[in-house]
């Protein structure tokens, strides 16, 4: 069985979420992402400096709440020729459907199909096939790279968390193929 060790990270720029019960006592939830290494450098254009070292190891996260992978310009950019098979939109997508919202903006995309590998700290590989939204940004969107719930990434697979407190945020999360 693969499997990979995924980790609770700070999202970047987000505060903790600060409250009070009814009680009068003070409570906080930290801004948590769960974030997956990603190891795209047989991917990736050798010689273009900093934005090729930045693409081969995308920030990545992990977003259930996303329906497709998303792949910022800034990473697939910096992809060698033919690392993506593209899929053209079927004539009844609705052009409309054909853009993504997220980061504080409205982008255009492609849809395209790639293997990427997954890894984690204790140097464990998963190769994984998604469907993704390859956005068209000029470099504009500025969010890590997300796997969805569909297109591959989760598909067949099991996201799993446990109790664990010897890891920051008491928890350990693990991707799985049964």
């Amino acid at each position: 069985m693969a499997r990979i060790r995924l980790y609770l990270k700070y999202a970047r720029g987000s505060p903790d979420f600060h409250f009070s019960r009814a009680d009068g006592s003070s409570h906080s939830i930290p801004a948590l992402r769960l974030q997956a290494f990603v190891d795209l450098m047989a991917r990736v254009r050798p010689g273009e400096g900093r934005r090729s070292a930045a693409a081969a190891s995308p920030d990545c996260i992990i977003d259930t709440g996303s329906h497709l992978s998303i792949i910022p310009q800034s990473v697939w950019g910096q992809f060698k020729t033919g690392v993506v098979t593209p899929l053209p939109f079927d004539s009844v997508m609705p052009h409309q459907r054909r853009f993504v919202t997220v980061g504080g903006g409205r982008f255009a995309y492609d849809l395209g199909e790639l293997t990427i590998q997954l890894r984690d700290l204790d140097r464990r590989t998963m190769d994984v096939r998604i469907v993704a939204q390859l956005t068209r940004n000029n470099g504009a969107l500025n969010i890590p790279m997300t796997l969805g719930l569909r297109g591959g990434a989760l598909d067949g697979r099991v996201l799993r968390s446990e109790p664990d407190p010897a890891v920051p945020f008491g928890q350990s999360w693990w991707f799985e193929e049964p």
